[in-house]
């Protein structure tokens, strides 16, 4: 005989308790949905403050050349979520693509907010079903934001002197950088750091730290995703009359460059202003300066307009589909590889 549920005052308790943890659900999903609309709110809010500027640039663009733009911005926002993906994997943690790509790509809305910390934030929360650590989640957050500048300002200082005499005198102090930059995401660097830093804040440690071999993978992904993006650059360029063969390597250098400086602009909403200095003057070094303004305009509406229609999907997705997450991820045993 169940003597839980043939005392009236347990069943009650119960009964109360459960009341209350379905209440405090739907609260949480309430909050999730007005996270989700803020931030898309912001997003918006950044396309329609440059709506004229825009505009203009279109005119001076074929439709085709708009359309090409978008094949490459899309496929580096795929491969951006599979670096996200498999540097939770490296930490413990492997998420069904399906529950990964609506983490990443609505949490990327929260880079339209200032503050730079927002789609960390909504990483976390939106991970909270998968049972992942919050410290698991800051520290995935954290690192694709590093992985992303080292190898963008890597990549950038190899292909300086292709970007003209303007860019190499304003960014020369990248070369200076990138050694310590290096040498802080290697692992055996890495991990004992970032168990330091949990320790100093009086959290435990992570299940398990970055992999050599899942750091190596992450950096080969986020290079094809410099390759992507300047391919969406390299397109709008030659729409407006740039000499193909030498604006490609321009493009790539100086989208890697000027996106990585963004994101060192902590407080700016996705780097706005300093994303687009950098690449107007990367880009002139082929086309005349209005020309790469242009460029460096549509090049960020573009991006823009992707984030919002991944994260849209994906949100339309999760409101016709069962939910996922009501398990822990799959974590790898202690002193095991990442799970694969």
């Amino acid at each position: 005989m169940d003597l839980v549920t043939n005392h009236p005052a347990d069943a009650d308790g119960l009964r109360g308790k459960a009341g209350a943890l379905t209440t405090g659900s739907g609260r949480r999903v309430w909050a999730r949905r007005l996270l989700v609309a803020a931030l898309a709110g912001f997003a918006v809010w950044a396309i329609a403050s440059n709506a004229s500027e825009i505009r203009a640039s279109l005119r001076q663009l074929s439709a085709w050349a708009v359309a090409a733009a978008f094949v490459p911005a899309i496929l580096s926002m795929v491969l951006a979520l599979f670096v996200w993906r498999s540097l939770m994997t490296d930490l413990g943690f492997r998420l069904p693509v399906r529950a990964a790509a609506r983490i990443f790509f609505i949490s990327q809305l929260g880079k339209y907010v200032p503050g730079s910390v927002w789609s960390i934030v909504t990483q976390i929360e939106l991970s909270r079903p998968f049972k992942i650590p919050k410290r698991t989640s800051v520290t995935v957050g954290v690192l694709a934001i590093a992985v992303s500048i080292t190898s963008g300002l890597s990549l950038a200082a190899l292909l300086l002197p292709f970007s003209g005499q303007a860019t190499i005198h304003r960014y020369w102090w990248i070369m200076l950088i990138i050694p310590v930059l290096l040498g802080a995401l290697h692992p055996a660097v890495l991990g004992p750091a970032l168990n330091l830093l949990l320790r100093l804040a009086r959290r435990p440690p992570l299940p398990q730290t970055p992999s050599l071999g899942g750091m190596g993978l992450v950096a080969a992904m986020v290079g094809g995703i410099w390759l992507l993006l300047g391919l969406q650059v390299w397109v709008l360029l030659v729409g407006l009359g740039a000499p193909p063969a030498r604006s490609l390597v321009v493009a790539v250098g100086g989208y890697a460059l000027a996106y990585s400086l963004g994101q060192l602009a902590v407080g700016l909403p996705a780097g706005a202003g300093v994303r687009e200095a950098a690449l107007t003057v990367a880009l002139s070094a082929v086309v005349p300066g209005p020309i790469a303004l242009t460029v460096a305009l549509l090049a960020r509406g573009i991006l823009t307009v992707v984030d919002l229609g991944m994260a849209g999907l994906q949100y339309l997705i999760g409101l016709r589909t069962k939910p996922l997450g009501e398990k822990p991820g799959a974590r790898s045993s202690p002193g095991a590889g990442p799970p694969r």
